[in-house]
């Protein structure tokens, strides 16, 4: 797995899944990261109608200094926009599929009702159920019991840097998840009790360490126990310096530039054009075409 937020999102286990009766980002492979609903139109493109959205795109809203070629600072600026994008579609999407009264707010009732209405969504557990209303009350900053579309961004997506309101919920679902004598401090035996289980998620720097060295790590005042704040501290700084837009451009650089020059030329676009396919990058560049060509 190649984004460390994707994987910190696993390690709370919570987000789209069990909360919200959606697709949890993790389990996507890396080439489906980013598609969503409209990787099976992307993939079934002729190859020159890919190659025209591909060059109109580089051209129209990535190529920034008009060289023909793509640098990293430009890649990343663009699956930024893009990453952003589509979150907030999904927000959007949510709120507004449960706000069937179509006023500026929704009660727990209805959101809950809403999760009812869905197929997929898990059965609820008495820990899940309490875990929601937790993070319901904790979004709704001005305590009306209704959470506005902006509360309703931090309810839904709280891992979110600008969402710092809500990260210390998420920090304590992380060791309730592992304190097993409720003390609310982890011991070496409680921090690995789910080691098995996370040490797939990340290949990261952190994660190559061994268990008892990572474990010092995150205790900072060496007292062999892990508290609030160590957790926090731990776990916050990986969300902030890596996001899935940046490394899903370290990524395609990688895979496509050849010569190591740091820039993407025509002849790499075309050469790993499958690479692009399997990226966010295409699958906006199809929306934007469209939106172009009904103008």
């Amino acid at each position: 797995m190649y984004s460390k937020i994707f994987a910190c999102l696993s390690i709370f286990g919570v987000l789209h899944g069990v909360i919200h009766g959606v697709p949890n980002k993790e389990d996507h492979s890396h080439e489906h990261v980013f598609l969503g609903e409209y990787a099976t139109n992307v993939l079934n493109m002729a190859p020159k109608e890919l190659e025209d959205m591909l060059f109109w795109l580089v051209e129209q809203r990535i190529d920034h200094d008009k060289d023909m070629k793509v640098d990293i600072y430009e890649l990343k600026h663009w699956m930024s926009h893009v990453y952003h994008h589509d979150l907030e579609n999904e927000i959007m999407q949510a709120f507004f599929d449960c706000n069937k009264k179509k006023d500026h707010d929704i009660t727990f009732k209805e959101y809950r009702a809403c999760l009812a209405r869905k197929a997929d969504t898990p059965a609820p557990t008495v820990k899940s159920e309490n875990r929601l209303v937790a993070r319901w009350k904790r979004a709704d900053q001005d305590g009306d019991s209704r959470l506005s579309l902006t509360e309703f961004g931090a309810f839904y997506a709280p891992e979110e840097s600008h969402h710092q309101h809500m990260h210390g919920l998420l920090v304590d679902e992380y060791i309730e998840d592992r304190d097993s004598d409720g003390d609310y401090h982890l011991t070496f035996k409680e921090y690995t009790s789910q080691s098995v289980n996370e040490r797939d998620l990340n290949s990261g720097e952190d994660w190559e360490l061994s268990l008892n060295e990572r474990f010092n790590k995150i205790d900072e005042n060496k007292d062999e126990i892990l508290s609030h704040p160590e957790v926090e501290n731990y776990l916050f700084p990986v969300l902030y310096d890596h996001n899935p837009a940046d490394e899903e451009a370290e990524h395609i650089m990688a895979e496509t530039d050849d010569d190591k020059d740091g820039k993407i030329s025509h002849y790499e676009m075309m050469k790993h054009l499958r690479v692009f396919v399997g990226s966010q990058v295409l699958q906006q560049g199809k929306l934007l075409m469209r939106s172009r060509d009904e103008l």
